[in-house]
């Protein structure tokens, strides 16, 4: 793992922390990031390797203070050209997109895609309150999922320091 710059106290969680879902205790180990910038960082997925599949957790930095749970949408399920549609339908649902920016890409820690040094990242929702995230870089990766507000989640603090 290569060291970071990013200050991780802006987020609700670190890299190396767990998230934990209190409706089924699931854990997340936020094993590495795709921390997405314009000057300050904007958002961060973090990924977190699982035995049953992968998870993606998506935190943006404070005052927002809730967290998405993402799985995967398999590759070609949602079709983007060179910009995130303004809407998506992933298995039935339908997602709006809420925001639409262009950003820096850096990939920390293990496990983290390739999606190229730059992206567009399209932030979606549904009617049912479900997130999807569509980043359209080097290729197009999405991840769909519901939003955690607080109080639905714990994160267990690694022994990072933070600054």
């Amino acid at each position: 793992m290569r060291p970071s710059a990013v200050d991780w106290s802006v987020f609700p969680c670190a890299l190396g922390d767990v998230v934990v879902r209190t409706s089924d205790g699931a854990e997340a180990w936020l094993a590495g990031a795709l921390v997405l910038h314009e000057d300050l960082p904007t958002v961060a997925l973090f990924v977190a390797p699982d035995a049953a599949g992968e998870r993606a957790v998506y935190a943006r930095p404070r005052p927002v203070q809730d967290l998405a749970w993402l799985t995967p949408v398999a590759s070609g399920v949602v079709v983007a050209g060179s910009e995130p549609p303004s809407a998506i339908e992933i298995d039935g649902a339908r997602f709006q997109r809420v925001r639409r920016l262009p950003l820096r890409v850096e990939r920390i820690g293990e496990g983290t895609p390739d999606v190229g040094a730059t992206t567009l990242l399209g932030e979606y929702t549904s009617p049912r309150g479900e997130v999807a995230i569509v980043l359209v870089g080097a290729d197009v990766r999405v991840w769909r999922g519901p939003r955690l507000p607080p109080g639905d989640f714990e994160v267990w603090r690694s022994g990072t320091p933070r600054p």
